[in-house]
């Protein structure tokens, strides 16, 4: 259920999930810190066989939600392991009140694994706050919603074929991985979110895992160049 992917760095593939009329594929990832202690993002589902795996990797010490919109399964994964600290954006903390947040995200990642997993936060859309996350040991940037990478095969499957060209046209495919259109129109103060872009590639990522799509495993660097082209173009 778990499969590995650079260095200290696994992620695990959810069901698929509704959201306003449209399926999409879920997918959590699991990173491995300094101190044996496991970093979990956007958990999917739970299962007594993927919490298995997850307990033999190691001890439960975080759990992320990047957005607001990535937070069904946050409730039943603190309940697995209620020593972990919870972390999210603003926007995520505001919106589940029955849960117990360590602390709001931002651009400064937490003591607990700064220097291991960069922050990038983005505050540009008036909808939705994000944060992308890049892992240094297995050089992977890890993004929900900021970029998508739909396969034929997925959207075949599980969109009707009057939908299936929005995602064609919207670029959320295999191979560009832009984020849907409403987001990329609501993304305001781009000059401001551009040196956050341009710092994550000069990381040089060779892997790019999304929440929604297929994984990027290898030439991460030019693929975040193309998924991003809409934000790096100057005006």
């Amino acid at each position: 259920m778990l499969e590995p992917l650079g260095s200290e760095l696994w992620f695990a593939d959810g069901g698929v999930v509704s959201f306003k009329g449209f399926a999409y594929p879920t997918r959590m990832v699991i990173v491995r810190l300094a101190d044996g202690g496991l970093w979990l993002w956007s958990p999917v589902q739970r299962s007594a066989a993927l919490e298995g795996e997850v307990r033999a990797l190691g001890p439960v010490r975080h759990i992320v939600s990047p957005n607001k919109l990535h937070y069904l399964f946050l409730g039943e994964w603190q309940a697995a392991f209620p020593d972990a600290s919870l972390w999210a954006t603003p926007a995520t903390i505001a919106k589940c009140k029955a849960l117990h947040f360590a602390g709001a995200l931002a651009d400064e990642a937490p003591a607990e694994w700064k220097g291991q997993i960069d922050p990038f936060y983005f505050t540009n859309s008036p909808f939705m706050d994000e944060v992308i996350f890049f892992h240094r040991a297995s050089r992977t940037a890890i993004i929900a919603d900021l970029s998508q990478t739909f396969s034929d095969t997925f959207l075949k499957r599980h969109w009707p074929w009057w939908m299936r060209p929005i995602a064609r046209r919207s670029g959320m495919i295999e191979g560009c991985g832009y984020p849907p259109i409403d987001y990329r129109i609501s993304f305001r103060r781009r000059a401001s979110a551009r040196p956050k872009i341009r710092e994550l590639i000069a990381k040089h990522p060779e892997h790019v895992v999304v929440a929604h799509g297929e994984i990027v495993r290898t030439g991460g660097e030019a693929f975040l160049r193309r998924a991003f082209s809409w934000l790096l173009a100057e005006p």
